[in-house]
């Protein structure tokens, strides 16, 4: 199947996640999805937008505003419209309510629709989620805190259960390399209000994340702590890859797109120069096929050790043979992408091969063409399961290779 086909057939999709997920824009799913049906399961109402603990709604809102870019079918643009509101009273009425991950949420949704569309109250609802993130930026440790409402406090509506997890028990000076996928908002906020101090508080944190998260070697740090008290470094720590010292590959995803945005933003030579760098790391990880093991740095006794803590595993997870099942193809869709927008300012040689390597790999090996499943890529996390971020990745670079589509970033 060509590139258009595979778009084609994830416009499709697309359409099943709108009728599926409906209108009320609920986290879908709330646990690993193994079989691709993400709304399969009638138990699991999903959480709320305006859930503290909320960060997916924004992929499928992606899936669907680049359906209506390609396509120009208005029951797109009218379903999501449809989630406005419910994406207005996130940062509005409930700004209290956010984490880090605004960007994930208001680029793909609000940003891209007020791309599509020019309408007004988009580009004010984007601004808006620009306005919260930056109160979560830490100005004597110059980094934007991670996880957790700002005033440390654990909403009466989490259950007893999640209140436990290291998102509101550890949240207080932690930074995490995801965030380098949310500053987008930030200079696209800049860019559009004229006032520099989205943009300022982005390379502060870029500044941050070069300095703790980056190691010598070109691998990267999951996560760091700084003092609560004055900032200053703690330790490097780890709550998604395998090991605080070892090298989780959607991590290194999230810092290589992060980089090359921003450079597209700001025309800091060494963003790219890093992003670069860093891309041609993660190019002699992957593998042959150009999907990654979802770490790195596995160690060999346990070779199907899943990301998360998980208990229980699709397979045997003593046969050295099931490596093969600790890929993650959305940590590919990402850096596919990446390299797709570092193309723009030079085709690095080693990038192009393995961007058509990967690409080839995540279309013919790891699509699921059943149209009557959800998900689009299998294989993410090291679990076997499907995610709507790697979906959205995937079908970002194949409308980019389709049709030259911008992003929303």
């Amino acid at each position: 199947m060509s590139y258009g086909e595979i778009l084609n057939m994830s416009v499709e999709k697309t359409r099943k996640n709108m009728r599926e997920m409906g209108s009320e824009w609920r986290e879908f799913p709330l646990k690993p999805c193994f079989d691709g049906r993400y709304f399969a399961d009638a138990q699991q109402p999903g959480r709320p937008l305006s859930h503290v603990f909320c960060w997916t709604q924004g992929f499928f809102a992606g899936m669907a505003g680049i359906s209506y870019a390609i396509t120009k079918d208005e029951s797109f643009l009218n379903w999501l419209r449809s989630g406005y509101d419910y994406f207005h009273d996130k940062v509005n009425r409930d700004s209290l309510e956010t984490m880090h991950d605004l960007g994930f949420l208001y680029s793909p949704y609000s940003v891209f629709l007020y791309r599509q569309t020019g309408e007004t109250r988009m580009k004010e609802l984007s601004v808006k989620a620009a306005d919260e993130l930056i109160k979560r930026y830490v100005p004597n440790g110059h980094y934007i805190q991670a996880w957790g409402r700002m005033d440390n406090r654990t909403p009466d509506y989490v259950d007893e259960e999640l209140a436990k997890d290291h998102f509101f028990t550890k949240s207080e000076g932690l930074a995490i390399i995801d965030c380098m996928m949310n500053l987008p908002l930030l200079f696209w906020a800049s860019r559009e209000t004229g006032h520099p101090v989205y943009a300022n508080i982005a390379k502060e944190h870029i500044r941050t994340t070069i300095r703790h998260f980056i190691r010598e070697d070109g691998s990267v740090n999951h996560a760091y702590r700084f003092s609560v008290f004055d900032g200053a470094p703690v330790q490097p720590e780890n709550y998604c890859g395998h090991a605080t010292d070892s090298w989780w590959a959607r991590g290194m995803a999230w810092a290589i797109y992060g980089l090359a945005i921003a450079y597209d933003y700001t025309q800091e030579p060494e963003y790219h120069a890093l992003a670069e760098r860093l891309a041609l790391r993660f190019v002699e990880q992957a593998g042959g096929d150009g999907v990654p093991v979802w770490d790195f740095r596995l160690p060999e006794e346990t070779p199907a050790l899943a990301f998360g803590s998980v208990t229980a595993f699709p397979w045997d997870s003593t046969d050295p043979n099931n490596m093969a099942y600790n890929k993650d193809t959305s940590a590919a869709a990402i850096v596919v992408c990446a390299i797709q927008r570092m193309s723009k300012h030079g085709e690095n040689a080693a990038l192009t091969r393995y961007k058509k390597a990967a690409m080839e790999s995540l279309a013919q090996r790891y699509f699921d063409p059943d149209k009557h499943v959800n998900g689009l890529l299998t294989h993410s996390n090291g679990k076997m399961e499907y995610t709507s971020y790697g979906d959205y990745f995937f079908m970002e670079a194949l409308a980019f290779e389709a049709h030259g589509l911008e992003t929303c970033w």
